[in-house]
């Protein structure tokens, strides 16, 4: 028994020296913690933000609004969601929570992370103006000594209001008069429940859930912020269920020419290391901004759509001009990835040329089935037919074939990750989607030899007159030149005959590809993302909240025509330096009468321009062939009769035939004619084909359909019986 007193008294003993070798240990530490009561206001922050000419274009200010809001001001809604989210016990605590420490080690534990905090709202108001941000012991016991102090001193009250006075919603906004006005276009006194929900969910990362970059994310926080204040009785569940349904407007009234580029600018920063919210200091940062360029591409927002127009000087990485709500919004790319995603990955890897024939047909994939836009079809056609006109079906074939393993091996090194998509992703059908700025990067191989460059908009970052970043030009091999090389000729090729032709009329050479995401119902996305030999421009036209467009709204119409109102912007005093081969890549002039039966010949006179990396290119020429040709063609229809009028080369036998109904008729089979009549009978849609044979080959063609309906009939006004 003596043993057993002796043993709980050893024991004992060691306790109370521990507990006292802590509590002097505490004190020891946290001996220079005081209270400053002169500290509980709002951080004098300031952030400048300069052009690429060196003019300061905007500061945001802590104190831009001045006002504080008294506690009794808010309306209990507003109190109440950020007690819900940040701290239940706050009324009930002395400033320390030690049910809920005790909660969030045991998660911790089990999690092996540090994931779950436990401070209130008393150490986080504590460790905002009193301390820094460094995870240490020191800190810690210091934000507890001063938080007991801090509640000895004042009511919960006017803890709460200070607290609400000088958090940080983002954007540079200190305190929730700041944020209401920054978001909300209103004073915090009127906010309302959704709005205050969204406000307490933005501080627990402001960038990640800002309304104004990150929309989705912040509605899912603030639902979880009204679930919070269901399991606080401070609303209902019926409450719950209809606020979680209400339409929430952000505001956008009091945006200038250059604010668009200015969030942008703080939203990077406050995604980088030297971001400190709570810093006394004064930030300056200098962009790329082209003040010039941002003034002309500026629009008011009274469109019918949004719209995001980004402009990047590709040598250096920087983005020069931009206009949009949202830098971070994230959306279907569309068909804007087939040259990053399918083509050039197959042509770095050798499996195809730019001359390599693949079919055009529909086709299915274990119930997949992709469809070309209008639903047509091209039968065989060249890879590079394929990619400026923008087909679908091939692109899909193509990353079948390839494999998407394959492909993400070059997408990765552009940052984007396509390992969990399927061959849907060939069309842009991409899960997280991409920002403009993201799919504009994806581009930067292409006017850079093959190396990928992530833009910014910052290019300096000063704290207390102290530079402590600049940025430098970081690229990363992706292609081979001769690859981009040739995605740019096809890409030219886009513009001169394909999708992106608005833009052909400029004086210059452009690469352009076009995107449209959306059903028979409608569009949801339309894109252009086109570049010159220094300069890339990406435009999205859309609706936010993800409604449909009208389906003429496409890639191919106001975002192209969009784009070139840029370059005539941009390039107003000079014009940019025309692509130029690299070494590796060799020009052949090839046949196409041959490629279309998928084989590959030379010409040296005449022919196709087609590129190919050394070596690769075609060995058999041919050079005295010749092949039958259509020089002309028309046709008419008059009172029933359609005369067809055509002149053909190099040919000894044609056959004409008449499809009507589904039904396809031969009607003319023989000698070379140049003109072909024919009675119609019946109303409604006829298409004429003509088949023209050589010695050496066979080509078709296809007249356009005849509407044929009462309108056709022309009753001559000489004729007598009229008047009788």
């Amino acid at each position: 028994m003596k043993k057993i007193l002796k043993f709980t008294a050893f024991i004992t003993s060691i306790v109370i020296i521990l507990a006292l070798f802590l509590l002097l240990s505490y004190f020891f530490i946290t001996k220079d913690a005081m209270l400053d009561k002169n500290l509980l206001k709002k951080s004098d922050y300031a952030v400048e933000v300069y052009s690429e000419g060196g003019n300061l274009i905007s500061t945001k200010s802590s104190n831009s609004s001045g006002k504080y809001v008294k506690i009794t001001e808010l309306k209990a809604h507003t109190k109440n969601a950020f007690i819900a989210i940040e701290d239940r016990r706050f009324y009930s605590h002395n400033g320390i929570d030690l049910k809920r420490i005790i909660g969030a080690s045991l998660n911790n534990l089990k999690s092996m992370s540090f994931k779950e905090g436990a401070s209130t709202i008393t150490q986080q108001l504590v460790k905002n103006t009193h301390l820094s941000s460094e995870k240490t012991l020191k800190r810690k016991l210091s934000e507890i000594k001063i938080a007991l102090e801090l509640e000895r001193n004042y009511d919960k009250d006017k803890i709460l209001e200070l607290y609400l006075n000088t958090i940080y919603f983002g954007k540079s906004a200190y305190g929730i008069e700041d944020a209401s006005n920054l978001y909300f276009n209103k004073s915090a006194t009127n906010l309302t429940i959704n709005e205050s929900a969204i406000l307490a969910g933005i501080i627990k990362a402001p960038s990640k859930y800002s309304p104004i970059d990150n929309i989705s994310d912040c509605f899912d926080r603030k639902n979880v912020v009204l679930k919070a204040m269901v399991d606080c009785n401070f609303i209902t569940s019926t409450e719950y269920d209809k606020l979680k349904k209400e339409k929430i407007t952000i505001s956008t009234e009091n945006y200038k020419v250059y604010d668009d580029y200015v969030n942008a600018v703080i939203s990077e920063y406050e995604n980088t290391k030297y971001f400190t919210p709570y810093s006394n200091k004064k930030v300056k940062i200098t962009s790329y901004l082209n003040e010039e360029l941002q003034r002309d591409i500026y629009q008011e927002r009274t469109a019918l759509y949004s719209a995001s127009k980004i402009v990047i000087n590709s040598k250096i990485g920087g983005v020069i001009a931009f206009f949009g709500n949202n830098s971070n919004l994230k959306r279907s790319p569309a068909s804007c990835v087939k040259p990053w995603l399918v083509y050039a990955p197959m042509i770095n890897d050798g499996y195809i040329k730019e001359s390599s024939v693949i079919s055009d047909e529909p086709i299915n994939y274990n119930g997949y089935s992709p469809k070309n836009y209008g639903d047509k079809y091209y039968g065989n056609v060249t890879v590079k037919t394929a990619l400026s006109k923008s087909l679908n079906v091939p692109a899909v074939t193509l990353l079948n074939g390839y494999g998407i393993t394959k492909s993400n091996r070059y997408t990765t090194k552009m940052g984007i990750d396509i390992s969990e998509e399927n061959l849907s992703s060939a069309l842009g059908s991409l899960n997280n989607g991409l920002t403009l700025k993201q799919l504009c990067d994806a581009y930067s191989p292409f006017n850079n030899d093959g190396n990928y460059q992530k833009s910014t908009f910052i290019k300096d970052i000063y704290i207390g007159n102290v530079k402590v970043y600049s940025h430098k030009a970081d690229k990363t091999n992706v292609f081979k030149p001769e690859t981009a090389y040739i995605i740019n000729d096809i890409l030219k090729e886009a513009v001169n005959n394909g999708n992106s032709k608005k833009l052909r009329s400029l004086p210059f050479e452009v690469c352009a590809k076009t995107g449209t995401n959306g059903n028979n119902n409608g569009n949801f996305d339309a894109l252009s993302v086109s570049y010159t030999t220094d300069i890339i421009v990406g435009v999205w036209l859309g609706k936010e909240n993800n409604e449909l467009m009208p389906n003429s709204v496409t890639g191919s119409n106001e975002p192209t025509l969009i784009t070139k109102k840029i370059y005539e912007c941009l390039y107003k005093t000079h014009y940019p330096k025309p692509f130029t081969a690299p070494v590796g890549i060799v020009k052949a002039t090839i046949d196409e009468n041959y490629l279309i039966n998928e084989k590959t010949e030379l010409l040296k006179l005449g022919g196709t321009p087609y590129y190919y990396i050394s070596g690769t290119e075609p060995k058999t020429e041919y050079s005295s062939v010749v092949y039958p040709k259509l020089i002309s063609s028309n046709m008419k229809v008059k009172n029933g009769v359609v005369i067809l009028n055509f002149t053909v080369n190099n040919a000894n036998y044609i056959e004409i035939s008449k499809e009507y109904n589904g039904k396809l008729t031969t009607v003319y089979k023989g000698n070379v004619i140049s003109e072909f009549t024919d009675k119609l009978t019946d109303f409604g849609i006829y298409n004429y084909k003509l088949k023209i044979t050589g010695e050496n080959n066979t080509i078709d063609y296809d007249f356009s359909s005849i509407n044929y309906n009462a309108n056709n009939l022309e009753i001559l006004k000489d004729d007598k019986w009229l008047t009788n």
